[in-house]
């Protein structure tokens, strides 16, 4: 018998819900990554939004994203201590069309997408400033009542303390793995431990690139940068604000802007011309609130990516119980718990994972 059945690598937004939807499932699982904690800093702010892009498109499988998302979220909620920071917003989310193509865009994705009742509605100029005065002009926009904002960072941090309550195994420790092709399972080594686990799941976020095994899958990395900027008083509203950029809340005078996409980078440095993009970004959506502000930080991260823009989840085509769970890219925090819902039934029951979403759809 093996000590876990699954050893997971990556505890960030994939690696915490695998492991989460396991553990559900009464399986015994290792969660292991090196370059996080349970008090680790990170990003200080991400956006929970259905539409997506300039034409606003529907998310895929949007409603069974959100609902589970939900879910895990009342949970965690209840987790965290009482008098602890809040880990989300439910402020609502919305779009203002700064340019006439937008507004087209926009007025589109209403009629093209079949949205759930109550999620989006059109604005016109008049209470798009009635909501916020400091909107840019512009030729209306979309209001979704169920987007939000997640303090990156909190819910994190929450999450892996969450897991080890509920019994995960959590090293944040380098590790490595050996494929025992005899007995079919995994050796791990972590210092001079060592364990057995029957199922590796790679969930290293930017890392998944580094882990051999999967070099034929091809995967694209974005880097992304952020600013956190402070302004001058007390903010009058608390909704986020996403048009070409986006605008986050934290705090009474905070917020949180972003982000940049670059294809080709060295290194995770923030750099001063980010900076600059992002503060353009600001002035225009929030082109008087841009005056007023200071930065009190940058922050850089890295996305992966995928062809068809949607997540990588499933087993190796040689190995069978070694299985990634990556790609999330800018839709992890949305994506993440329904998709590792998908992947624990997979694993636990046999079920089969979407065409779309299998690591098989690149060497058919």
């Amino acid at each position: 018998m093996t000590d876990f059945y699954a050893t997971v690598f990556g505890a960030g937004p994939s690696g915490l819900s695998i492991a989460n939807a396991l553990s559900k499932k009464g399986k015994s699982v290792l969660l292991i990554d090196p370059y996080v904690s349970e008090n680790a800093p990170g990003a200080p702010a991400g956006l929970v939004n259905p539409a997506t892009g300039r034409r606003a498109k529907l998310s895929w499988r949007s409603r069974e994203c959100f609902d589970a998302l939900n879910r895990h979220l009342d949970e965690l909620e209840q987790f965290a201590d009482d008098g602890a920071q809040p880990i989300i917003s439910r402020s609502g989310v919305i779009r203002p069309a700064i340019n006439e193509k937008l507004a087209d865009n926009f007025l589109e994705s209403l009629e093209k997408y079949d949205w759930p009742k109550g999620w989006i509605r059109w604005m016109k100029r008049d209470e798009v400033t009635a909501c916020n005065p400091e909107i840019a002009p512009n030729h209306g926009a979309l209001y979704l009542n169920n987007g939000f904002t997640v303090f990156a960072d909190r819910y994190l941090n929450t999450y892996r303390k969450f897991l080890r309550n509920k019994g995960v195994e959590c090293r944040y420790e380098e590790a490595s793995y050996q494929f025992n092709e005899n007995s079919r399972t995994f050796s791990i080594s972590i210092q001079e431990e060592h364990y057995s686990s029957e199922h590796i799941i790679i969930a290293a976020g930017f890392n998944a690139p580094s882990f051999k095994d999967w070099d034929y899958l091809p995967l694209h990395l974005v880097k992304g940068q952020i600013v956190h900027f402070e302004a001058d008083e007390d903010l009058s509203w608390h909704h986020a604000v996403s048009s070409m950029g986006y605008a986050l809340r934290r705090g009474k005078r905070e917020l949180v802007v972003g982000s940049t996409y670059e294809h080709k980078f060295e290194g995770l440095n923030t750099t001063d011309d980010a900076y600059q993009r992002i503060a353009d970004k600001l002035a225009n959506m929030l082109p008087n609130i841009s005056k007023r502000v200071k930065k009190i930080g940058q922050v850089a991260g890295i996305r992966v990516t995928t062809p068809n823009k949607l997540p990588v989840i499933g087993r190796h085509r040689e190995i069978d119980n070694l299985c990634i769970y990556t790609a999330m890219g800018s839709k992890g925090l949305l994506f993440s718990e329904y998709t590792a819902s998908l992947l624990a039934d997979h694993l636990a029951d046999n079920t089969a994972m979407p065409d779309e979403l299998g690591t098989d759809r690149f060497h058919k």
